[in-house]
């Protein structure tokens, strides 16, 4: 049976704001987090401690796991990574229709941005940070940098808005539908989201 831990929400985060943007500590404390015994190989001492780790979001009702590593911490932290990939992937934002940016924005990590970029990213209904992350068309962000789950909400969010059009989307955020379709394979969850999307409406599945 899985424990409870001391884990205590965190009520001041904004309604209006996706969670996805949260640092990881305060999105832990906006989750309960429990601890779980986990049986299968992996030596001897695997079943004897409570080393996989499950965060459940109130908010959101979603929830990401990982039991693969022996220790704890390391699953802590997989667990966190998996649920702002679910957060990302279900929770949908109005896009912004300013360039003010949220108050907890740094905007340091955009002062080599082109101020073309920053004109583009009101018509373009993406934020700064999404323009920071473009080498031409390309998408230059790692999955397990803090900004890739970010970038893919964002990036479903402008999908939305453009009435899941991909290659409308892909224009908006100046970059291009391969493209997409690269930055969504780093974590196969993402493109298989497009995907599921897009067999919806009768279109072929996309391949990295």
């Amino acid at each position: 049976m899985p424990s409870a831990s001391a884990s205590v929400p965190d009520s001041s985060v904004s309604p209006s704001r996706s969670p996805v943007y949260l640092e990881p500590e305060k999105l832990e404390r906006a989750c309960r987090m429990e601890r779980l015994r986990r049986s299968g190989p992996g030596g001897q001492n695997r079943n004897k401690v409570e080393t996989a780790v499950r965060f459940y979001h109130p908010a959101t009702g979603l929830v990401g796991e990982a039991t693969e590593r022996r220790y704890q911490g390391e699953n802590r932290k997989i667990a966190l990574e998996r649920l702002r990939i679910e957060i990302a992937l279900t929770v949908r934002s109005p896009v912004p229709t300013s360039l003010a940016p949220p108050a907890d924005v740094n905007l340091g990590a955009f002062e080599n941005l082109k101020p073309s970029k920053i004109a583009a990213s009101a018509d373009a209904r993406a934020s700064l940070r999404w323009f920071a992350r473009l080498q031409g068309s390309k998408i230059r962000v790692a999955p397990s940098s803090f900004d890739y789950a970010i970038l893919v909400s964002e990036f479903f969010d402008v999908f939305e808005a453009n009435g899941e059009n991909l290659s409308a989307t892909a224009a908006a955020l100046e970059t291009t539908a391969s493209q997409i379709v690269r930055f969504l394979a780093a974590v196969p969850k993402c493109l298989e989201e497009l995907n599921r999307r897009r067999t919806r409406l009768g279109l072929a599945r996309l391949k990295p």
